[in-house]
Parts: C-alpha cells; structure tokens; sequence
C-alpha cells in the first residue's frame, strides 16, 4: 500500500468527514479529490489507507472505477454516526 506523503493536509477524521457529508452515499475518488483540492493519487492512497483500516468499503464497478463509502466506524470516526 502506498502512504500518503509528508505534505498530507487532512486528518482522517476530516477526510471521512468529507465522505460524510458528500450529497450521495457512495463517492469516487475524483469528487474527494474535487473536493478536497487534492491530488487523485493523493486521495487513492488516503483512500487505501482508510480501507485498511476499516473505516471504507470499496467496490469495483468497471474495469477500472471504483466507488467508496464510510463503514459504520468511520461514520463514527468521521463524527456522523446516525
């Protein structure tokens, strides 16, 4: 798994607070990465780590896309849990 480098702006808890409040509850690494004026290899690794984890799911739904969204626990480390 590659890691995020030195310069990484976001916790996690506000990069899964974006996840949360994003308007649909599956997001794909290019509107994280719209959103968070980031890099889409920047928001891929942030995004592997937080499968790892355990707080993102991840689904491939092409042959090359894949779409995400928050676990119960990262709902709860994100501050959302309903």
């Amino acid at each position: 798994m590659g890691k995020p480098g030195p310069n990484r702006r976001v916790s996690d808890r506000e990069f899964l607070r974006e996840m949360a409040i994003a308007p649909d509850p599956i997001v794909t690494a290019n509107e994280l990465s719209e959103r968070l004026d980031y890099s889409r290899a920047g928001v891929n690794n942030i995004l592997d780590e937080m499968v790892e984890k355990g707080f993102v799911i991840e689904r491939e739904v092409g042959s090359r896309a894949k779409v995400y969204w928050l676990t119960r626990e990262g709902r709860k480390k994100a501050g959302k849990l309903d």
